[in-house]
């Protein structure tokens, strides 16, 4: 029985499997990275969407009357935030929509709206609507 080579064989083997191991793993890094990143820029365009529905809560409760306004935040060099709030009246009801759009350099990259429905003349967090997402 000739044996020779066979360590050769073997070696070539185990380091194959390894390598296609370590080249699964490595891809499988990569796309749980990439979700991680995109599951945080989410994240910063809701809050900012939330956060124009709470400057156009301070705005209503200052003054019950419609209207409009947007400021747009650069986050970093290359990112820029636009959140714009609506406030449309129906009656003595106002329905308050906020929209966040995150850009990188001119690719939107996340956009978010939210809205508070059925918001009334009152004192407090009275009356302050229903909270609804659009997805």
């Amino acid at each position: 029985m000739k044996r020779r080579g066979f360590s050769i064989y073997l070696t070539f083997l185990v380091t194959t499997v390894v390598f296609l191991l370590v080249s699964g793993s490595q891809e499988i890094s990569v796309l749980t990275l990439d979700i991680s990143r995109s599951d945080a820029i989410d994240v910063i365009a809701f809050h900012a969407a939330d956060g124009g529905l709470e400057r156009g809560l301070a705005k209503i409760r200052k003054d019950f009357n419609p209207f409009s306004c947007s400021y747009i935040s650069e986050l970093k060099p290359n990112r820029t935030l636009k959140v714009t709030i609506n406030a449309t009246k129906n009656g003595n009801i106002i329905n308050l929509h906020s929209e966040a759009i995150l850009m990188e350099g001119n690719k939107k990259v996340s956009h978010r709206t939210v809205s508070r429905l059925g918001i009334i003349n009152s004192v407090g967090r009275n009356g302050c609507g229903t909270f609804v997402e659009a997805i």
